[in-house]
């Protein structure tokens, strides 16, 4: 009589998703699907976070409509208020929530929310492509004006007006797609304006290969501005004092940056979605010798689908929206269009270089806001939210997870699936469905459980050196005695996320071989 052999995988879907490579080749650590997980702190397959809406007056204010743009601005007084946009109209609300409050300024017709905003020394500017630049000041009346009206100035600009801002260096800088402008400093009496003093601008076409390319965004980093066109980057140093050493520090041909709202800093380096997937700069910066990583890689043709999807659903990738979080300690890439949310773990690459990604399905993420106190905002229908909890705004979610089909290194041996055990933590009370597949038959059998209510420590932290137990944590072994054989077996779980946080920490399959077909 043939014993039961075990297949134990620890931290199912620790190596993220991989929709690349071929499944029996890969380590059972890699997924080939996930939705509404992350990889948390102890390596563990576990659920996203929820989010709460925190801002009230939304369906008045929004009629329906997203909140599409996101600033955190500080006042000379250290006090935050968030400034947003959606439905056409700006609004400003309290730095934990509170009343939308329409701030457009009066006689001021706005006609999209692709708006990107900046804030420094008290002042605040918010640009999009078609519109006449807007400054924020809490000390003025009303606080939000024109940059013309607020100087008293003509731009340089003129009616080119800017597509991008960011705040670097004591000073603002734009670009209106082909030519880079930075404001007056701090010091100049003028400050910000685009005009006379210590402003000036570039027109980079010199530079670039074939002297053709558009600017898509601007970013700082190290001393560096970093100017981010379609099909190239171009690096300038001596940012901090434009008027002296300014020159071109490198130029990198042949790839770019495809949506403005996709590049993050993350402290020592910069990610951006280029047409090939999301990359990351910063080490080429620090060693010439590097290339860009492609953090992306075991996700490529899954990602760039959803970049052509977008491209046909709006027309460009202009809604795109990204966020780097590092208390969560990963990076966000949201197409709004088809409710798809990219999340790249960041706390440690692969071995390959590229991060271990997750995806959230059917999620809305219209914009996104790392606020000073690292609470991370999103941009909602009717309101502003915050990721939170472990509902979506009092809502249950569902968790999915599959592995790769395994073959248990005898691919021509039939495998009779006996029983099947999962250790989950957490999710007191919820329900909780173990799935397998055979054979690609993509035809999967369910054995439903729901987990068991109580207070119980924390299980394994100890194997992470943590010396640590969290009472309060549901630990539950959930066993069943299953069906159905194979010469591959795929198994999954899928879960209702209803209040409490869920991780899965270890599947073990016990099956008994037959014969080779």
């Amino acid at each position: 009589m043939k014993q039961l052999q075990t297949l134990s995988v620890v931290s199912p879907g620790f190596f993220g998703l991989n929709t690349q490579e071929s499944g029996i080749t890969l380590s059972p650590n890699f997924a080939q699907l996930t939705d509404n997980v992350v990889i948390d702190k102890y390596g563990r397959l576990g659920s996203r976070k929820g989010w709460q809406m925190r801002t009230d007056s939304g369906v008045t204010q929004l009629a329906g409509a997203s909140i599409e743009f996101l600033l955190e601005h500080i006042n000379a007084d250290n006090t935050a208020v968030t400034l947003s946009g959606g439905n056409n109209k700006l609004f400003k609300n309290g730095a934990d929530g509170g009343t939308l409050v329409d701030i457009t300024p009066s006689l001021y017709t706005v006609t999209a929310n692709n708006w990107k905003g900046a804030s420094l020394y008290d002042h605040a500017i918010v640009v999009q492509q078609g519109h006449e630049p807007i400054i924020y000041n809490e000390a003025t009346a009303p606080v939000t004006q024109t940059i013309t009206d607020y100087t008293g100035l003509a731009q340089s600009y003129g009616t080119n007006f800017p597509r991008d801002v960011v705040a670097a260096y004591g000073r603002f800088w734009v670009h209106d797609g082909s030519t880079v402008y930075w404001s007056t400093d701090i010091a100049d009496l003028a400050f910000p304006s685009f005009s006379g003093g210590t402003s000036g601008f570039l027109n980079i076409a010199a530079v670039l290969p074939n002297n053709v390319d558009t600017i898509i965004a601007l970013a700082s980093h190290n001393g560096f501005l970093i100017i981010f066109c379609e099909r190239n980057i171009v690096i300038y140093q001596g940012a901090e004092n434009p008027l002296g050493n300014f020159s071109v520090s490198d130029i990198i041909a042949g790839v770019g940056c495809v949506a403005r709202d996709s590049v993050q800093g993350t402290g020592g380096d910069l990610i951006f979605l280029s047409d090939t997937g999301v990359r990351s700069l910063g080490r080429l910066l620090q060693e010439k010798s590097l290339p860009m990583r492609d953090l992306t890689k075991n996700v490529r043709d899954d990602l760039l689908k959803d970049v052509i999807q977008e491209r046909i659903n709006n027309g460009d990738l202009s809604n795109v929206k990204s966020i780097y979080s590092e208390i969560n300690a990963f990076y966000l890439l949201s197409f709004p269009s088809t409710s798809t949310v990219y999340c790249l773990d960041m706390r440690q690459a692969l071995e390959d270089g590229s991060s271990r990604v997750t995806v959230w399905y059917a999620y809305q993420a219209t914009s996104f806001l790392r606020r000073r106190d690292r609470e991370l905002m999103i941009g909602k229908t009717n309101g502003i939210g915050r990721y939170y909890g472990y509902t979506d705004n009092g809502v249950k979610y569902r968790l999915r997870y599959f592995s790769h089909y395994l073959d248990m290194g005898a691919p021509t041996t039939n495998k009779i699936l006996k029983q099947i055990s999962a250790t989950v933590i957490g999710g007191s009370n919820q329900s909780f469905v173990i799935k397998t597949n055979f054979d690609y038959q993509e035809a999967p059998r369910s054995y439903p459980f729901t987990i068991v209510t109580g207070d119980v420590a924390e299980y394994g932290v100890s194997e992470y050196n943590i010396a640590e137990f969290s009472f309060g944590v549901v630990l539950d072994s959930i066993k069943s005695s299953v069906g159905g054989s194979g010469n591959t077996v795929q198994i999954g779980f899928e879960a209702d996320v209803n209040g409490n946080e869920l991780s899965v920490q270890k599947i073990d399959m016990f099956v008994k071989t037959g014969r080779m077909s």
